[in-house]
């Protein structure tokens, strides 16, 4: 065999592999089931400490960073990543609208942009700089002790008129799987919260009390619930559109 030929086939050979190597497969029942698993361990952590609180123990060892109502947590960096990798599913989504020239693209876009901005806040915790300033300012308490709420309640009316169109235009199933991701995700964010700052004591007092840290732990939960769910919708959106997604770097 002649050099010329052998560096032909090498080439082939090499071609071949590198098409093997950059298909990725993606399991989205393994993933779904995987980040439910997640989940349910962080929630038995949890509900170990509240339990341990009501009994009296202050020592918790490495079980209080899985404490729903701490900022500072696994349950806060696993909402944080989910958040974000759904910004990334809708990024990714929006890149082939574009491409279509669908006429919702920029839904898409500002859906992808508000995950990301989502799953900033849920680390920087943005959204809590808001509480004080108005409950000084309008001399807020009960259900409105956590005043962010209204902002969200004023953000999802206009969000909703914004989408409205976008909803109808989608496949049937997904109508559903998003409306339902949506109701969890927003009954525990809004919802629960508002419950939540009626029964709040104090920073020092709260995280003793055991209905808050029920109440709290039911808010975290459908908050999570909500997003798991959602991205599942994305990733079976992704699949019914039937596109190969091929990465290069330049």
């Amino acid at each position: 065999m002649l050099p010329q030929e052998k560096d032909d086939d090498s080439d082939k050979r090499f071609h071949k592999t590198a098409q093997i190597t950059n298909q990725i497969n993606i399991d989205i029942p393994r993933i779904k089931n995987f980040l439910y698993f997640a989940f349910l361990i962080q929630l038995l952590f949890n509900l170990s400490v509240v339990l341990l609180t009501e009994a009296g123990h202050t020592k918790f060892y490495g079980f209080k960073k899985f404490f729903f109502d701490d900022e500072e947590s696994v349950p806060t960096y696993f909402s944080a990543i989910n958040l974000l990798f759904a910004g990334i599913l809708l990024a990714i989504i929006t890149n082939f609208k574009s491409k279509l020239n669908d006429p919702f693209k920029m839904q898409w876009k500002v859906l992808s942009i508000i995950f990301v901005l989502l799953s900033i806040d849920e680390i920087a915790g943005f959204h809590e700089m808001t509480i004080d300033p108005l409950v000084l300012a309008y001399q807020l308490n009960g259900y409105m002790r956590f005043p962010w709420v209204i902002l969200g309640v004023i953000f999802m009316a206009g969000f909703s008129l914004y989408y409205f169109q976008f909803l109808k235009a989608l496949p049937k199933p997904y109508i559903k799987g998003f409306f339902c991701s949506c109701l969890i995700f927003l009954s525990g964010s809004i919802g629960l919260e508002t419950l939540s700052a009626k029964i709040f004591i104090s920073l020092e007092q709260s995280p003793k009390d055991l209905m808050y840290n029920l109440v709290t732990t039911l808010e975290e939960s459908c908050e999570m619930i909500g997003i798991i769910m959602f991205i599942n919708v994305l990733l079976s959106y992704l699949k019914s559109m039937n596109i190969p997604i091929n990465f290069y770097f330049k």
